[in-house]
């Protein structure tokens, strides 16, 4: 007798802790479901270019390419990815509790991207890119490269990108192209810039 009360009870218990443990669970996905709400609703008003809750609305993020013309009359293939400020899942993990650098340091108005230039012999230069929204108009930013990403930068010359303008499927920037007299990192001395070209270049959303 006393071994099947033991029994009974340790059932009881078992039964009581995988209530408890889902009731814990059920806490914590409803919590988090609250907390994932209310994180997309502040963010479509704090990053109103990156997130909103009408699906067509174009918005900064995306992908942009188009072509454009050097002062040496090359023609080259420009590609633009602006990323989103927080991806879903960095959205979820943060809504449980579970929050990343990221989410705390990427300011409303600020960017991250990814830039690729290519040549007609499909020689291609990568750049991750960082920019910046205006925060009075939206449609008005401006970007700078971070890096090379295979860390080979082409030392006798350098992009600046500004006046950037975007609306709907359209976006425009003037890129400057700085040449230097110097083709080696080492020689400090010679790095001054001795010409820079403005252009203007248009870019179509990828759709």
């Amino acid at each position: 007798m006393l071994r099947f009360t033991n029994f009974t009870y340790s059932a009881i218990d078992m039964k009581l802790g995988l209530f408890l443990t889902t009731l814990a669970l059920l806490l914590m996905f409803a919590v988090g479901v609250v907390n994932y709400y209310v994180s997309y609703k502040t963010d479509i008003r704090e990053y109103s270019w990156a997130y909103s809750s009408d699906e067509k609305k174009p918005l900064l993020v995306g992908k942009w390419s188009g072509k454009f013309i050097e002062p040496d009359s090359i023609e080259k293939n420009i590609s633009l990815e602006i990323y989103e400020p927080y991806t879903k899942i960095e959205r979820i993990f943060y809504s449980i509790g579970l929050s990343n650098k990221r989410r705390l340091f990427i300011e409303p108005n600020k960017f991250d991207g990814f830039l690729s230039i290519e040549n007609k012999l499909r020689l291609e230069e990568k750049y991750k890119v960082r920019g910046f929204v205006n925060t009075k108009n939206i449609q008005l930013f401006d970007f700078h490269l971070l890096a090379n990403v295979k860390e080979t930068p082409p030392y006798h010359y350098s992009f600046l990108f500004t006046e950037g303008f975007w609306k709907k499927n359209k976006m425009s920037f003037i890129l400057t192209i700085v040449f230097r007299k110097s083709t080696t990192p080492n020689n400090l001395k010679n790095q001054e810039p001795f010409l820079s070209k403005k252009v203007r270049v248009s870019l179509n959303r990828v759709l």
